[in-house]
Parts: structure tokens; C-alpha cells; sequence
């Protein structure tokens, strides 16, 4: 089977603020490269989860949001200090992205109502449908389309520059992001690189996660954080190519916006539920 480099990062971010530092993991599997980048940012108290601790009269710091800047602890730094590729991390390394044959026809874990009926055709349905899907294994309300996430998306990736950006339109709003994937097949995007590959390794239910290990599943929270209540994705050709990725990669980039933005520090125990059965599904 012909195998397709795919590439995904992710974001969130409920303040506009500039980009800092960033932080890549690369797993290596047989002959293709799968990337996750990941970027953080800090965003302020809200008033929800515990607030920091007063040290004097001055005003609290503030509450780290993961998505953007300010990173999480890193892991163990490896050994090798050359540039050569890191070695693979502990955890199982996610396949590569290879479309299926042909559609799945496995039922969802869930016995709830959103796994019901036909699959929807048309892109726009299809990123609904995925997403509740996997929001209601999860014990999540469903999500809507929403048209003004939607053009934000589409402008960002119509940029054809493979990079997060949450301050267009005012931003205010989660981000993932995936190169290497065309819209065909978006429900593969959202299914088996978003959730599939990322939330068996979050393991954290009822409690607050390492955030060390943010890279290899903060997608996929984000996918069923609890107090999102609108998405929208697009996916762009770039004929001219996608910048910021590694050759190979097929110049596809996929944007999807979230509105209620996920991945708060504090907060994962009541948004991060656990699943009622395991990943059973496959995008299509």
C-alpha cells in the first residue's frame, strides 16, 4: 500500500500573542517520518480550575494554557547532542498515514446516538460527524459547525505556510493543524492521526497530566475537551508547495478552529472524561 507523509501540530489559544519558543518530536517508522510540532502559549487566569498562589501584593501570574507559547516540562533530554534525528521516544511511535481501502464498518465504541446512520459525504459534515463521534465515547455533548471559524481556517491555510496562527480574525480560539492529507480524506485527519494515534497515550482521567508528554496527545484532547462547543476545519491544495514542511510531504494543509479552546493546565480532569470503549473507528 502506498504510504502518504503526513505531518500534524497543534494549538489553542484563548489571548493574541506573539509566537516564542518551539519544540519538535519526530518518530521514526520504517521508511517515513512522522512529525508532531508543538507551541505554546499563556493565557490568563480565568477564574476557572485553582488559581496560583499569591506571593505578594503584586498581581498573580498567570495560568499556562498549552497550545502556544511557554512550553511544558520537556522530557529526559536523549544522550546525542548532534543533529542527527532523535531516537524514537518510550512510548509506540504513531503509524504513518495510509488511506484505508475502503470505508470502515465497524461501529463506534459508543453506544450513544452520535455513531448512528450513514456516513456524510461532504466535507463540512464529515468534520462534524467525526468530532462528535469521538466526543460522545467520550460522554461530550456535540459540537456545530461554525462559519466564522471556518474562513478563519480557510485564511490561515490558504497562507500555504505550515505554522499555527491564532491571532487572525481576532483569534481567541484552539487550533490543530495537519500537512500531508488531502480533503477526501479528512476523516482519516481527524480519526486516526488526531485521536486514534494520540489517545490511547493520555492515561490521566480524573486527574491533571504530564505535560511532558503534551506532544503525542494533545490533539486528540483538544478533539474531546468538554467545553467546546464549535469547530470548523479547511483543507487547502498549495500547488506552489507547503512551506515549513519536510520533502516528501504532500502539500496539503489542514486547519481546524475550536471555539471554547481546550488544553487549559488545571482544568483536564473535568473535560478530559474517560472513554466508554476504545478507539474503534477509522476515518474515511
Amino acid at each position: 500500500m502506498r504510504s502518504v507523509f503526513a505531518v500534524a501540530a497543534l494549538a489553542a489559544g484563548a489571548l493574541a500573542v506573539p509566537y516564542a519558543e518551539k519544540r519538535g518530536l519526530e518518530a521514526y517508522v520504517e521508511d517515513v517520518v512522522y512529525e508532531t510540532q508543538l507551541v505554546t502559549v499563556t493565557a490568563y487566569h480565568n477564574g476557572n480550575g485553582p488559581a496560583p498562589a499569591a506571593t505578594s501584593s503584586a498581581a498573580a501570574p498567570p495560568a499556562p494554557h498549552y497550545g502556544h507559547k511557554n512550553p511544558p516540562p520537556p522530557p529526559p533530554a536523549p544522550a546525542a547532542t548532534s543533529a542527527a534525528p532523535a531516537p524514537p521516544p518510550s512510548y509506540p511511535a504513531p503509524p504513518s498515514y495510509q488511506p484505508p481501502a475502503a470505508p470502515a464498518s465497524s461501529a463506534p465504541a459508543s453506544s450513544g446516538n452520535q455513531g448512528s446512520g450513514e456516513t456524510p459525504t461532504d466535507y463540512k459534515s464529515k468534520v462534524v460527524h467525526f468530532h462528535n463521534l469521538v466526543r460522545d465515547n467520550h460522554g461530550c455533548s456535540a459540537v456545530e459547525w461554525d462559519e466564522d471559524l471556518y474562513n478563519c481556517a480557510k485564511e490561515i491555510a490558504s497562507s500555504c505556510v505550515y505554522a499555527h496562527n491564532v491571532d487572525v480574525q481576532g483569534g481567541g480560539y484552539g487550533q490543530n493543524i495537519a500537512a500531508g492529507v488531502d480533503e477526501d480524506h479528512i476523516g482519516s485527519v481527524l480519526i486516526d492521526m488526531f485521536y486514534n494515534n494520540e489517545m490511547p497515550h493520555y492515561t490521566w482521567y480524573g486527574g491533571e497530566p504530564d505535560m511532558g508528554s503534551f506532544d503525542v496527545w494533545g490533539h486528540g484532547t483538544q478533539m474531546v475537551w468538554k467545553s467546546t462547543t464549535h469547530v470548523a476545519c479547511a483543507t487547502q491544495h498549495c500547488p506552489n508547495g507547503l512551506a515549513n514542511t519536510g520533502a516528501g510531504v504532500s502539500a496539503w494543509f489542514t486547519v481546524c478552529n475550536y471555539k471554547g479552546p481546550g488544553n487549559f493546565a488545571g482544568q483536564f480532569a473535568e473535560n478530559v472524561l474517560p472513554p466508554k470503549g476504545p478507539p474503534s473507528i477509522s476515518g474515511y
